[in-house]
């Protein structure tokens, strides 16, 4: 045994050959046992130290001193149990607490390292062992002592550049637990430069760099470095990075890091390359918590949710940032749903949100539903991360974005994307969610949340349909819902409830759904309540457009169904799939016209428009359409049509009808609209004319079903004519003898009839004399306007009972002439173009007509209604009673049942005459008649096997069951009921009780002819073919229902309130439509109805063109203007204006016009680029508008920008201001030239503007809207036309913002020369009711004096806010806040000098317009004044002193509310207060900041009214505070030019020195400067005590401010969240 190995058994450590050592004692004794021998004998320490090296230096036995030792049982340990629980050391790691040896044993352990690398440690590394140089850093950390850690250092720091990548990561990493606090500068130095070096040690260097100190300069170095390597770095590598970044630097270096980050992280490329070494699917599923992406974003979720100037700063770049769709989109949108869940920021994140999603500039990142679905599709992981932000962010959408606005397509791309990627539980959340939207009743959550549902049904429904519960759910509220919103839900219920089963089979889906969507229907349909036979009709066709569609939903490809009936397919499961699904939609049309037969002829005309609609949209199958078409085409012809020998018979007429409205007189079909007049009927006119029982059909029937088989007519040609297009390729010449048949009204008798007993008629004998030849022909659509007068006013001396079957044929008439223009107009035949033409002729006159008849009937008990008469579906919710055969035994008193033809009504004679018949029919059932809808079972068989559909209406009596139920009648709580809709006369509001016009009928404004048609051969041939143009009541009756469809649906929602709307406008839809059931166009798109609406814009903008010539000629201008020239030469020619009511109804079509072109110009859809879509639609608008204007080479226009397409469509619209000769058109025009200056928002910018010459500055966009606004202001036009305050407010704003100057100059010109002026003049005030005057200003009177203050003072907030303070050098940031400061005073003084009468407006909008303007003061002015206090003292001080006197009249303002008693001013008061003491305390430490403390002083504000007159109070006061005050208010007075008003109270307390009190005021400071007065706020003791005083006060003042800056600095950032809301 050597030497060192008998000390070492001496100390307690036994060393065997071979083996690990064998510890004896305890550590702490062994350590102290080997000191005590080293520190005996001087060369101990050598000889121990040379054994030890002989120990390490085998390399294979090195191992066994870096294990820990092995304990050997001893009585110490046995009396001391925790010794052999604890973990044993290695033998280096017991010499190392060995001071005297611990130096030589670290310089061997590092030489010993580079012996550690080779093949043999990879092995260990293979075989799960450690390797040993780590076992050799491991004894190194946490040390309790180094004896001399800078050798160290230098040995770890020199080992880094000798060994492999892998050994200096883990040296990297263990630095910090090795090295001393010490030496952590020497590192972190080293670890920088190795950062530049080796970008593969960048995580471990970052990690360590992270628990060591480093200077500011040496980690802005860093970060520099991480920046560089962000592109190229490894994925992995780059949570690390970003988190260093991010949590290192300073709170002023944060939006600088942000902004790099965002530019150089590539998150798309970082998804790419993390995911190709995933070739399993299954891999990388599990492993999406540990993906890169989502690592990354954990890393700012947590940095953002830590650091508050993080969560400022990158709030503040997202806001302001103006860089275009990139890489930094997806990182800004998780920021924001981060920030969003922060209860702070939620108002904050939601306006930028809001204006990121509504922007209207071109060159600014707008979030699109586009940029919304991808960013969520790529990232799901991410996403789901933050499902709770995604949810709460897309709720917030749908509930505040209005109807078709961007907003809701975003929050629908959202919601979908997110369903479509996330899993189960997240698409519960998603459905429950947008449940609960649909359940609140407001209409914007109703139409978004509802429309997301079919979205997902369409693109996604097995993955919908776990949840269809939920949406099933909701057939509890679609009692409350629009047509349009029940649509789309049961359209949703029909895919799921139609999806295609596992085995295949289409049409099958969920039989429990279906069954139950089936029984919920029928309930409906048999409800003797209107309004759930409605849900019960839009159900069922739902359904079946589900079931008889070609979707895959149901039957699949309509080509593959239609080749596997023939037998085409080799697979014999096709033709069982189209049986099935034919089979159930045959089924729901047996149950509905089942139905149908208990209820009324306006069920029937619902259930026919409701088909149209479906069939329209292509959802119908072709067998089902096939079907459809024949038999209503036949039951249409049999019950409506007829000719002239059919006539003779049918009323036992002697000589030739006389029929009204005919375009062909060589046709012989005729409309026969009296046979079907239940008014007729109902006043006895049938035993005057005799019919004979076939032409009637079925008198059960007629009996069986209220009201009048007349609310069937248009709607029946409705289906009838889509049924043919649908068939034919969109050609009706099968059925073009529809448009040209005349109408036959009124029977022969005579004018002077007495129908008072209803038995009293006389056949009219004397062609003069007969009532029906008296409105044949063209009479009431003469296009002489005298002779159609005197007609008219014939007409009204008519007896009232027949003028109210008049009014019922005529208004049959107008809603069949509205679908003959539907169906006709967009026909490609010349003529019938020139027929539809004079049908829009016809319209307008016979609408006007019977408006004037009607008129003549309201108030008397034969006032003619629509509803009464059983033309239009009923919209009241009174049930009506059925007896046990199904006929109507009573009906309430809203329903008129003297118009309904009832079996109540049915003259008994008549009923003893066909008493036996009617029996009859209701054994065995009634025929096709009703409709042509009722199937037996033998036709069900027929249509689904692909037999002879004609034969369907033969063998249609068998399907009649022999029996009937008898119904219950269950009557409804008041509150089930529902409401009841306010519906005005049908003389006071005849426009909703007729059918819509759709959008192919205004294809008619394509049609007009130009006035210069020599020169132009095509228009030419057109005019000669035509033979006839739109006159002007056509044009005003197709401008007028166009313009009604616009406005409603292209909408500026920027402008309108967001929030929940208003829950009575979801009935409009309603109300318009109330004659239309199945309406196309209420249930479009703003983006569809803008599609349809260019191809006419050209016709717009010619007749545009053509009316202003028109009105121009008859108002014998001066026609010299160039534009007046071009549009004689390219408008359209206007006919029928030839008296005063005709130039009206010019000025009518102007406006009309104007609004549709505005409606247009001004929609959201062209503003936002939202796609590429969108930008094309805004090229096409411009375009078409730059084609009208002056001096356009049509060639030139497909080769401009669009920066030079909105300068020519600007200059064309500008061009019409001189010709409207109107100033409320001209205000529009003033609203659409600043839509279309917002197209181009970075042409001609303001610093390019300033730089131009005075005259060219004026030639711009916007000097030309200022221009344009300074008219309207000096009322150029003759009209003196009052403009609404809103609408003043805006054009004041326009002519100051849009202002090419200084708009600052011209704001304080407003301020101190208009208003102030106006003010000034209290002679004409006096003297002058409403003191207008003329000039610049005309319009500026005592009732527009308020709207003046507040655009001006609002001006002055505009003015500061989009200046761009940073980039102003000292001079100018000085005399920028110098005109503020002036503007503001003039304002503020200003209310001490009106009188009484305009106080109470005035001063509550100086009020809050001057809480803006101090907020903005304090955030953007006083930063820059604080900058350069130092270079410009006195002129800061005098900015001060300036805005000190606003706020004292702002205090008086306050003290005046309670003198006042006025409820709203005083609301107003603690916010503006809370302000004003925010505003002193920050001047206070602007000055303290700056070593100026001296210069202000706090202390107690004198009590003055609202005049400036002192009040007196009960505090006394001293007299050198009161004459300091009064002579700093009188100098302020001086440099404004305003004269001071002293009182005589105030000059008598002046002399006599007496102090009449004060009261506390937060807005008491004043400035001090060398040049100027000293000014103090409170009293001042005099001689030795003033020293003391002031330093008192100093100290008092010092802790003053940093008590109230810490207490108000949480309800600042509530009141900014509170103003963000109300701005918005």
């Amino acid at each position: 045994m050597t030497v060192g190995a008998e000390i070492f058994q001496r100390c307690g450590v036994e060393l065997p050959e071979g083996k690990p050592p064998v510890l004896h004692t305890s550590a702490a004794l062994f350590r102290f046992k080997l000191a005590q021998i080293i520190s005996s004998d001087s060369t101990m320490a050598d000889q121990i130290g040379d054994f030890i090296d002989q120990l390490l230096e085998p390399h294979n036995h090195i191992s066994l001193y870096l294990d820990p030792v092995s304990v050997a049982s001893t009585d110490d340990t046995l009396s001391h149990p925790g010794l052999s629980l604890a973990q044993p050391e290695s033998l280096v790691r017991l010499i190392l607490g060995i001071d005297t040896l611990q130096p030589r044993l670290i310089r061997t352990l590092l030489e010993k390292l580079p012996e550690f690398i080779g093949d043999e440690e990879e092995a260990k590394e293979h075989l799960g062992e450690t390797k040993t140089w780590i076992k050799v850093l491991r004894q190194l950390r946490w040390l309790d002592y180094i004896v001399d850690s800078s050798e160290l250092t230098e040995k770890l720091l020199e080992a880094l550049g000798f060994v492999p990548p892998d050994m200096q990561s883990e040296i990297i990493a263990a630095l910090p637990d090795i090295v001393s606090d010490a030496d952590g500068g020497q590192v972190s130095r080293v670890l920088a430069l190795m950062l530049k070096e080796t970008p593969e040690l960048t995580l471990p260097i970052l990690e360590t760099l992270g628990s060591l100190e480093c200077s500011p300069a040496l980690l802005l170095d860093a970060r520099n470095s991480i920046v560089t390597h962000l592109v190229s770095a490894e994925p992995l590598d780059l949570p690390v990075m970003i988190k260093f970044l991010l949590q290192s630097g300073p709170a002023d270096s944060s939006p600088a890091t942000i902004q790099r980050i965002r530019r150089r992280l590539d998150m798309d490329s970082i998804l790419l390359v993390s995911r190709q070494p995933s070739k399993s699917s299954t891999a990388h599923t599990n492993n999406d918590d540990q993906a890169p992406d989502v690592l990354i974003f954990d890393v700012i979720t947590t940095s953002l949710r830590t650091h508050k100037h993080l969560r400022d700063a990158w709030l503040k770049i997202i806001s302001t940032d103006e860089d275009k769709i990139g890489p930094q989109t997806t990182l800004d949108i998780v920021v924001l749903l981060v920030l969003h869940q922060v209860s702070t920021y939620t108002k904050r994140v939601e306006s930028v949100l809001r204006a990121k999603i509504d922007t209207v500039s071109s060159g600014a990142v707008a979030y699109t539903p586009m940029v919304m679905d991808s960013v969520i599709s790529r990232f799901p992981a991410v996403f789901a991360a933050h499902f709770p932000a995604l949810l709460s962010v897309g709720s917030w959408l749908v509930r505040t974005s209005p109807l078709g606005s961007q907003g809701a397509r975003v929050a629908s791309a959202m919601l979908v994307a997110a369903f479509s990627t996330m899993g189960m539980l997240q698409r519960q959340e998603i459905a429950l969610e947008l449940a609960v939207h649909i359940g609140s009743g407001n209409a914007n959550e109703i139409d978004t949340a509802s429309r997301i549902f079919l979205d997902l049904a369409q693109k996604h429904p097995w993955q919908l349909r776990p949840f269809a519960v939920y949406i099933k759910g909701l057939l509890d509220y679609v009692d409350n819902l629009t047509i349009e919103h029940m649509r789309v839900i049961f359209d949703t219920l029909g895919i799921m409830s139609t999806l295609s089963s596992s085995n295949g089979e289409a049409g099958g889906g969920d039989d429990s759904m279906f069954n139950d969507l089936y029984i919920f229907v029928r309930k409906q349909l048999s409800s003797v309540y209107p309004r759930y036979n409605r849900i019960g009709i839009v159900g069922t066709v739902s359904l079946l457009r589900q079931l008889g569609t070609g979707s895959p939903s149901a039957l699949g490809n309509q080509q593959n169904t239609l080749g596997s009936a023939s037998g085409a397919s080799s697979s014999t499961q096709a033709p069982q799939v189209n049986i099935q699904a034919l089979r159930r939609a045959v089924q729901l049309l047996e149950m509905l016209m089942d139905s149908a037969k208990h209820q009324s002829w306006a069920f029937i005309s619902m259930t026919y428009d409701e088909l149209a609609h479906i069939v329209e949209t292509k959802g119908l199958h072709i067998q089902l359409l096939t079907w459809l078409h024949e038999n209503v085409s036949s039951t249409f012809a049999s019950q409506f049509l007829a000719d002239p020998e059919q006539l003779l018979e049918r009323y036992q007429m002697s000589q030739p009808p006389f029929v009204a409205l005919s375009l062909d007189k060589e046709e012989p079909t005729v409309l026969d609209i009296l046979n079907h007049n239940n008014d007729a009927i109902e006043l006895g006119l049938h035993q005057a004319v005799k019919r004979s029982t076939a032409s009637m059909g079925s008198p059960a029937l007629a009996r069986r079903l209220r009201g009048s088989l007349l609310a069937c007519l248009p709607a029946l040609l409705r289906l009838i004519q889509v049924c043919e297009k649908a068939l034919g390729d969109g050609t009706l010449g099968d059925i073009d003898a529809l448009l040209v048949c005349g109408i036959y009204m009124l029977p022969s008798i005579t004018t002077n009839t007495c129908v008072a007993d209803k038995t009293q008629f006389t056949i009219a004998s004397d062609a003069d004399n007969d009532c029906s030849m008296i409105i044949s022909e063209d009479a009431l659509a003469s296009t002489d306007e005298d002779s159609r007068r005197e007609l008219v006013a014939q007409l009204s001396t008519w007896s009232p009972e027949l003028r109210r079957i008049l009014c019922s044929s005529l208004y049959v008439a107008a809603n069949w002439i509205r679908e003959t223009i539907n169906a006709f107009a967009d026909q490609t035949s010349v003529e019938m173009r020139s027929k539809v033409l004079v049908r829009v002729n016809q319209l307008a006159k016979i609408e006007n007509d019977l408006a004037v008849l009607a008129t003549t009937l309201n108030g008397t008990v034969y006032e003619f209604s629509p509803i009464a008469a059983g033309l239009v579906p009923e919209v009241s919710d009174t049930p009506v009673l059925r007896n046990s055969t199904g006929t109507v035994a009573g009906a309430s008193a809203g329903s008129a049942v003297r118009f309904g033809g009832s079996s109540m009504d049915v003259d008994p004679r008549q009923e003893d005459a066909t008493g036996t018949q009617d029996t009859e029919h209701q054994q065995s059932g009634f025929k096709i008649d009703m409709g042509g809808l009722l199937l037996s079972q033998d036709d069900t068989r027929k249509l689904v096997d692909g037999g002879c559909l004609s034969q369907a209406a033969s063998a249609a009596g068998n399907s009649a069951d022999g029996t009937s139920k008898k119904r219950g009648v269950k009557r409804k709580s008041a509150n089930a009921s529902g409401q009841t809709m306010a519906l005005d006369s049908f003389a006071k509001s005849p426009q909703q009780y007729l059918r819509e016009l759709s959008f192919s009928a205004f294809g008619v404004l394509n049609l007009g002819i130009s006035q210069q048609s020599e020169t132009d051969d095509a228009a030419a041939d057109m005019a000669l073919a035509i033979g006839s143009a739109l006159d002007v009541h056509g044009l005003n009756l197709v401008l007028r229902e166009l313009g009604s469809v616009v406005g409603s649906k292209l909408v500026r929602h920027s402008e309108k309130a967001r929030g929940f709307a208003n829950k009575a406008g979801s009935g409009a839809a309603t109300l318009r439509n109330l004659a239309t059931f199945g309406s196309n166009i209420s249930g479009c798109s703003a983006n569809e109805l803008m599609a349809s609406l260019l191809p006419i814009l050209p016709a717009l903008l010619k007749y545009l063109a053509g009316c202003l010539a028109k009105r121009a000629h008859l108002s014998n201008d001066i026609a010299d203007n160039e534009l007046l020239k071009h549009v004689s030469v390219y408008g359209y020619l206007v006919t029928g204006v030839d008296d005063e009511q005709s130039v009206s109804v010019i000025g009518s079509c102007i406006d009309t016009l104007l609004q549709i072109i505005s409606s247009v110009v001004y929609w959201d859809g062209l503003q936002g680029k939202s796609s590429q879509g969108s930008e094309s639609m805004l090229v096409s608008v411009l375009g078409i508008l730059a084609e009208h204007g002056l001096h356009t080479d049509h060639e030139e226009l497909a080769e401009l920008e669009t920066e030079d397409l909105a300068r020519r469509a600007f200059d064309y619209l500008l061009g019409l201001a001189d010709l409207v000769a109107s100033t409320s058109r001209v205000l529009l025009l003033l609203r659409m030239l600043v839509a279309v200056r917002n197209f181009v928002p970075l042409c001609e910018q303001r610093i390019e503007v300033q730089t131009m010459p005075f005259a060219r500055r004026e030639q711009t966009m916007d000097g030309v809207i200022s221009k344009l606004a300074r008219r309207i202001l000096s009322n150029e036009w003759a009209d003196s036309e009052e403009l609404k305050p809103s609408d003043l407010e805006y054009v004041i704003n326009s002519h100051i913002m849009r202002s090419p100057h200084n708009r600052l100059q011209l704001i304080y010109k407003y301020a101190t020369m208009t208003l102030f002026g106006f003010v000034s003049g209290t002679a004409t005030m006096d003297n002058d009711q409403d003191g207008g005057g003329g000039g610049e200003h005309a319009r500026l009177s005592r009732s527009t004096f308020a709207t003046y203050y507040k655009a001006t003072i609002q001006a002055l907030g505009l003015a500061i806010k989009t200046i761009n303070m940073p980039s102003l050098s000292g001079q100018e940031v000085i005399a920028f806040s110098e005109r503020v400061g002036e503007s503001w005073l003039a304002l503020t003084k200003m209310t001490q000098s009106i009188d009484n009468a305009m106080q109470r407006s005035v001063l509550l909008v100086a009020l809050r317009g001057s809480f803006q303007l101090v907020d903005l003061f304090i955030k953007d002015i006083l930063p820059l004044l604080d900058s350069c206090f130092l270079t410009y003292r006195d002129n800061v001080l005098t900015v001060f002193s300036r805005v000190q006197k606003s706020t004292r009249i702002l205090q008086n303002i306050c003290n005046h509310s309670k003198v006042a008693k006025d409820v709203r001013l005083q609301a107003a008061v603690p916010q503006m207060k809370r302000k004003l003491e925010q505003l002193v305390f920050q001047v206070v430490a602007l000055m303290e900041n700056n070593d100026c403390s001296e210069a202000i002083n706090l202390g107690n504000l004198k009590h003055r009214d609202i005049r400036g007159q002192v009040v007196g109070s009960q505090i006394p006061r001293s007299q050198h505070y009161e004459s300091d005050e009064d002579e700093s208010d009188q100098e302020e007075e001086m440099n404004l030019g305003i004269e001071p008003q002293v009182s005589e109270a105030e000059e008598e307390e002046e002399q006599t020195h007496k102090s009449k009190g004060s009261t506390r005021g937060a807005g008491a400071w004043k400035g001090r400067n060398t040049t100027a007065a000293a000014v103090g706020a409170g009293r001042m003791p005099a001689g030795a005590k003033k020293v003391a005083y002031v330093a008192e006060r100093k100290r008092q003042l010092q802790s003053c401010i940093r008590r109230r800056l810490s207490q108000t600095s949480a309800k600042e950032t509530k009141q900014h969240e509170e103003s963000d809301q109300e701005d918005e």
